[in-house]
């Protein structure tokens, strides 16, 4: 195998076949350190474009996976000096404790988000659009119930309801496919 950088014409179809196998892993990682939905946006697109500036540093001979988680911690890192005025930095110690357990749950982390991702497919419309306010937008449940014009406690009820069938058919689907 190439033990030099990369530097080859056809390292943008490379990048992207090595990348698309691990992408789930970077936003997971970057997910469990961030808390805020637009800065984990921001912090996944900026990984993105560093991931492809270094691939000229990155061996044939190594793990894409653990090269790219190693980027993506810097990002992180990066991100938190910049905020470093907030409550919630992690110190660099943690960051490197939670790279590497990404890197151990890797490929379990892909199963399991694919399973996510279809179990998300199979809930009604109205469901749908309640995980995307609650987790991808963040709203709160009282925003929700006055956007809807229902009670708090509604859709709370909702949320529980989604969830628990959201596990179950996440279970489902784990248990008909090796972790």
């Amino acid at each position: 195998m190439d033990t030099e950088p990369s530097t080859k014409p056809d390292d943008y179809e490379l990048f992207l076949r090595l990348f698309a196998r691990d992408q789930l892993r970077v936003l997971a990682y970057i997910r469990s350190l961030i808390y805020q939905p637009c800065a984990v946006d921001d912090v996944y697109q900026e990984t993105c474009l560093e991931l492809w500036r270094s691939f000229s540093t990155f061996r044939r001979d190594q793990d894409f996976a653990a090269w790219a988680l190693g980027v993506t911690r810097h990002q992180v890192l990066k991100h938190w000096r910049t905020r470093d005025r907030d409550r919630h930095v992690f110190s660099e110690a943690l960051i490197d404790e939670l790279s590497t357990t990404a890197l151990k749950l890797g490929p379990e982390i892909n199963v399991r988000q694919e399973a996510i991702d279809q179990c998300v497919q199979l809930l009604s419309e109205r469901q749908r659009e309640l995980v995307q306010l609650f987790y991808g937008e963040n709203h709160s449940a009282a925003a929700i119930a006055q956007r809807w014009q229902r009670s708090v406690h509604a859709v709370y009820k909702s949320l529980k309801v989604m969830r628990r069938s959201l596990a179950d058919c996440v279970e489902s689907k784990l248990q008909n496919e090796p972790v």
